[in-house]
């Protein structure tokens, strides 16, 4: 029977005959997403496809976290005023480091920075198309502000020492495939702007053309891998020239890609890491480890862990160790 000439047929049969792939019922929440999937089906069928077709691509199978942030998502977005979470939202009131003042000599803040600050970090974005030239390819606009700021600093008037600014256009392919027999929940290919907003001798940025995959290793782990290409910029023709390449060697110390993972312990309680190596001789490289526990049912408790080179565009080629403790309003998952 042929979906083009079938609607009333399948109005009236309606989304209770989709059968379970396995014995476990789904939640509320996957259930809403079998029913959206049932919809999006119909609205894209082509002319030969049956209801056994649609059956088959939206009957249940166990969620995997990836699965379930990417249904969310797409329910959120159909509300007119809603702005997703895209990296994790946080604030570290305590954050602990030694501040390199290099960067800062001739300033007039220079040696008065202190080594408490507070870290925070806002990160939005907008899901702005879906299946764009097919199905499960979406478009999204992200914008992510890190931000270091003295705020116990008064004798200098408290202020933002650094900001990093990073708007992303991206490319999110959330069909699961298989690469060298590695399950793939998530690709994406995004174009990358990231600066400090900054001028004269502060002032660093690079673009970036980035391609990431997410992987489920198992129902409650997942790890991606991100590698990058820096668009290349014009040389200054002097140090303090406002136009040219204001950090050229940002590849030595960041590298050309980097490895992250998370394990979701239980309910809002999970391990994350991050790996970066420049992969030289002269060696460069960077670790970061979180922990997020459980406050209350909205917020978490977030520790973090930073040592390496590339924590803030202006230390991109400074060695700096952080620890700071705080609470996330959002997670990866």
């Amino acid at each position: 029977m042929k979906l083009g000439k079938s609607l009333l047929l399948i109005c009236s049969i309606g989304l209770s005959n989709i059968s379970w792939a396995q014995s476990e019922q789904p939640s509320e929440e996957e259930t809403a997403a079998i029913h959206k999937c049932v919809l999006k089906a119909f609205k894209n069928a082509m002319a030969e496809q049956t209801i056994a077709d649609i059956r088959k691509k939206c009957a249940y199978t166990k969620q995997t976290l990836v699965k379930k942030r990417i249904n969310l998502e797409q329910q959120a977005s159909e509300n007119p005023f809603a702005i997703l979470p895209h990296k994790p939202n946080f604030v570290l009131p305590a954050s602990l480091t030694s501040i390199n003042q290099v960067p800062y000599v001739d300033l007039p803040v220079d040696s008065e920075l202190d080594d408490v600050e507070i870290k925070f970090q806002v990160s939005m974005k907008y899901l702005a198309a879906q299946d764009v030239l097919f199905n499960d390819l979406d478009l999204q606009i992200a914008f992510t502000a890190t931000s270091w700021w003295q705020a116990y600093n008064g004798a200098i008037s408290a202020p933002f020492r650094e900001t990093n600014y990073e708007p992303e256009l991206i490319l999110d392919y959330h069909h699961s495939w298989s690469l060298l027999g590695l399950p793939v929940e998530q690709t994406s290919l995004s174009f990358n702007h990231q600066s400090n907003g900054q001028t004269g001798s502060l002032s660093r940025s690079w673009n970036r053309i980035i391609l990431g995959f997410t992987f489920a290793a198992t129902e409650k782990v997942i790890w991606g891998f991100r590698t990058w290409y820096r668009i290349p910029e014009d040389e200054k023709t002097s140090p303090l020239d406002a136009s040219g390449d204001d950090n050229p060697d940002i590849d030595k110390y960041l590298g050309y890609g980097e490895l992250g993972g998370l394990w979701s312990i239980s309910d809002k309680h999970s391990l994350e890491f991050m790996l970066r190596n420049n992969l030289r001789s002269d060696n460069k490289g960077a670790i970061q480890l979180g922990w997020s526990f459980p406050i209350n049912d909205k917020i978490q408790g977030y520790v973090e862990y930073f040592n390496g080179y590339g924590e803030s565009l202006i230390y991109y080629n400074h060695h700096t160790q952080r620890l700071g403790i705080g609470f996330k309003l959002t997670n990866w998952l």
